[in-house]
């Protein structure tokens, strides 16, 4: 589907009914990422995905690539398709750092937030990349870059899904990329986190070689703040898409029916995925 935010196109899909509930990507990819989950979600949820600027199907050619422009876009989006009710938002890497961000700025429009491998200060990522050579490393005339190499080894379970993420990823202009990322690195997500009052999980991958699996520990150190942080073991950087998926699903589908209870991951889970990796 389409939708026009100041005269720009806008890609999003939409599965389910009820309650909204926004999945927002990372600096990888795309929305389409999210359709394993979505198929979960829409089952109670009315489950939405967009594409950023600059990413997907959604308009390449103007400007507005910084975390604060996608918190703008987000809010546009939301008044465009009529999201009335506050929303619950998920999102992964960058995506978690705009769903923060929105948050802080616009309390009122939204319920909870599940943040996936995302920096809480965006420092963490220069173990990765350097100010000023991300056109470099994720240009369209890289097939060997960084972030697609890193890509392809990750423990994606369905093999078209990753070679779509890594299409989608070569495919983002040079330009963008070193936008989003300035913006990222400048980013941190503290001084929001110290003033937000909803209830926010943070999910980590034991295995993701992106963002440190402890990072989140920040938000159980804020004992005062309705935040949790789970860590899933053995997952990776997008453990909606491995082998844990199914135990992701579960998390963040206890997570929007609890109450303030905190989530745990069950045995019964353990026992079900270690059971087929067995088989």
């Amino acid at each position: 589907m389409i939708i026009y935010i100041d005269q720009r196109p806008v890609h999003y899909e939409v599965f389910g009914r009820g309650q909204p509930i926004i999945f927002l990507h990372s600096w990888f990819g795309s929305w389409r990422y999210w359709v394993p989950a979505m198929d979960v979600a829409g089952e109670r949820y009315r489950a939405y995905a967009l594409d950023f600027w600059g990413f997907g199907e959604s308009d390449r050619h103007g400007e507005g690539s910084t975390v604060s422009d996608f918190v703008t876009m987000l809010i546009q989006f939301m008044d465009g398709v009529g999201i009335q009710q506050p929303a619950n938002l998920v999102g992964h890497g960058l995506g978690g750092m705009v769903a923060v961000q929105a948050a802080r700025e616009y309390p009122k429009r939204f319920n909870k937030l599940m943040t996936v491998g995302t920096p809480l200060y965006g420092s963490v990522l220069q173990a990765h990349i350097k100010p000023g050579t991300f056109s470099l490393l994720l240009g369209r005339n890289s097939p060997a870059s960084i972030w697609t190499g890193m890509l392809r080894k990750m423990p994606i379970t369905d093999n078209i899904v990753r070679q779509e993420l890594v299409e989608d990823t070569d495919s983002l202009s040079p330009q963008l990329l070193s936008d989003v990322q300035n913006s990222m690195l400048d980013t941190d997500l503290r001084p929001a986190l110290g003033a937000l009052e909803l209830p926010l999980l943070g999910v980590y991958g034991e295995k993701d070689t992106i963002v440190p699996a402890d990072h989140g520990q920040l938000l159980n150190d804020m004992a005062e703040r309705p935040y949790q942080y789970l860590m899933l073991p053995r997952a990776s950087h997008f453990p909606f898409l491995d082998e844990r998926a199914s135990i992701f699903n579960r998390v963040l589908m206890d997570f929007l029916a609890s109450q303030g209870s905190p989530v745990e991951i069950k045995e019964n889970w353990k026992r079900k995925v270690n059971q087929r990796e067995y088989l």
